[in-house]
Order: structure tokens, then C-alpha cells, then sequence
């Protein structure tokens, strides 16, 4: 039973960060591999311990709404460099 349990849970995760990436995809022209390189040098490789910790701590609403978050703040930098760059 437990092994079903991590089977779905793995799904979950997975879908979720599918979906994650069609959006970076789509909006930024980007993929998953290249956020998780581009964060992990920021932040010492912590993506993956993020993800797992998130999802632990609020289960997939809140891998989702922290996901959501992030591609809030790099739509909001991509706005700031365009104005400055207009400027």
C-alpha cells in the first residue's frame, strides 16, 4: 500500500511540474531544466529540496501555488527589463 501511495504522490509531482514547464514553455520560451539551472546557481541546487519541501509542508496546492509564484516573479522581471530597456 505505501508503495502506491509514493507511486501517486510521484504522479502528482510530476504532473504538476509538466504543467510548470509547458507554462515556462509557452510564456518564456524556456523549459524546466533550464529554470532548474538557472535557480539552482542562485540558490546552491536547493530547487529540487524546495519542491519536496513545499510539497511535504502544503501537498499539491501548494507545489502549485508556489510554482504559480515563481512565474509570477519572472513575469514581473522580464516587465522591468522591457521598460528598461524602452528607456
Amino acid at each position: 500500500m505505501k508503495k502506491n501511495v509514493l507511486d501517486l504522490n510521484e504522479a502528482l509531482v510530476s504532473k504538476i511540474l509538466y504543467d510548470f514547464d509547458t507554462e515556462l514553455q509557452t510564456r518564456f520560451s524556456s523549459s524546466l531544466f533550464l529554470f532548474i539551472l538557472a535557480t539552482d546557481e542562485i540558490s546552491d541546487g536547493m530547487f529540487h529540496d524546495t519542491v519536496r519541501r513545499v510539497w511535504r509542508d502544503a501537498g499539491p496546492q501548494g507545489l502549485r501555488s508556489y510554482l504559480g509564484r515563481e512565474l509570477t516573479l519572472l513575469e514581473d522581471y522580464r516587465e522591468q527589463q522591457l521598460i528598461k530597456l524602452g528607456s
